[in-house]
């Protein structure tokens, strides 16, 4: 979900990336050190800090209006669409009567695994058990948990055992990320350019200006694109007798509150469950539109 700290954490890095093309450690592209953060400028950049602006490190700061916001009434109609495919870690296979759970060695346990049976006694038709590992799971607590809704069936370890005379199919699917847009709104973010001369800080906002010339999109660390779009820009001498010279250049971003859920592949339609899994009243049919 894209969040005004994920936005000014992505733009910090799109500047980082721009301005110092040699990494970090070295000096940006302005020839002086720089320090590119959220928030504002502290009294320790001034003068108690390792580099300040009067030993000529210069620095940009990143931050959001929040007189600014405002929400952009469109009609999203809030769908949930499938995402992205994780593939299953923990699995399902059947050897007679036995049904064996197992989980990936060194992997966090996930997808979707069951047991589809017929011939349980008591039971007319076929009979499912469903369970969608989570991190917290073992083969164990897996098998406990599918052969707990099967009359009949005994979990022993990572392994469950069937009643006699019952005809046994494995359910092995992944999992899918369903993402669902809640909300839109737009926001101006102000990227500042601080420096300890006018020509310096020309420099830097120049700089500033130029890597976001041609940026219109940008997205962030959860995979969320939201919209960058330049508005004004001036330079502010206010604080010139100490030695502080600034040019705030002010972004309207424009970007969604989405929530993301982790659903299974097979409540989507089949989708991701291999081949030979039958089709049956377990697996639905096409999603609805």
């Amino acid at each position: 979900m894209a969040d005004i700290s994920t936005i000014s954490t992505t733009i910090a890095a799109a500047l980082a990336s721009a301005l110092c093309p040699d990494g970090t450690a070295q000096a940006a592209a302005t020839g002086r050190p720089l320090v590119i953060r959220r928030g504002n400028l502290t009294q320790a950049d001034l003068g108690d800090a390792a580099r300040t602006l009067q030993q000529g490190c210069d620095f940009i700061t990143i931050a959001d209006s929040a007189e600014s916001w405002v929400r952009v009434d469109e009609p999203l109609g809030r769908p949930w669409r499938m995402d992205t495919t994780q593939p299953a870690t923990a699995h399902m296979a059947i050897s007679g009567d036995t049904a064996t759970v197992t989980v990936d060695a060194g992997a966090t346990p996930g997808g979707t695994v069951g047991l589809r049976v017929t011939g349980l006694p008591g039971v007319a038709g076929d009979a499912c058990s469903l369970h969608v590992a989570t991190a917290g799971d073992t083969a164990a607590t897996i098998a406990a948990v599918i052969a707990a809704a099967l009359p009949g069936a005994v979990a022993s370890g990572a392994d469950i055992t069937l009643p006699a005379m019952t005809t046994v199919q494995a359910i092995n699917a992944g999992t899918l990320a369903a993402r669902c847009v809640a909300r839109r709104q737009q926001q101006v973010f102000i990227i500042t350019a601080w420096a300890a001369t006018p020509a310096a800080r020309d420099a830097l906002g120049c700089a500033i200006a130029d890597a976001l010339a041609l940026t219109d999109w940008l997205t962030d660390e959860n995979g969320s694109t939201f919209r960058i779009e330049a508005r004004a820009t001036t330079n502010d001498d206010t604080a010139m007798n100490r030695g502080v010279f600034s040019r705030p250049a002010r972004f309207l971003v424009t970007y969604d509150t989405d929530l993301t859920r982790v659903v299974p592949a097979m409540l989507a339609g089949g989708t991701g469950i291999g081949p030979d899994v039958v089709r049956g009243d377990v697996l639905v049919g096409t999603p609805a539109p």
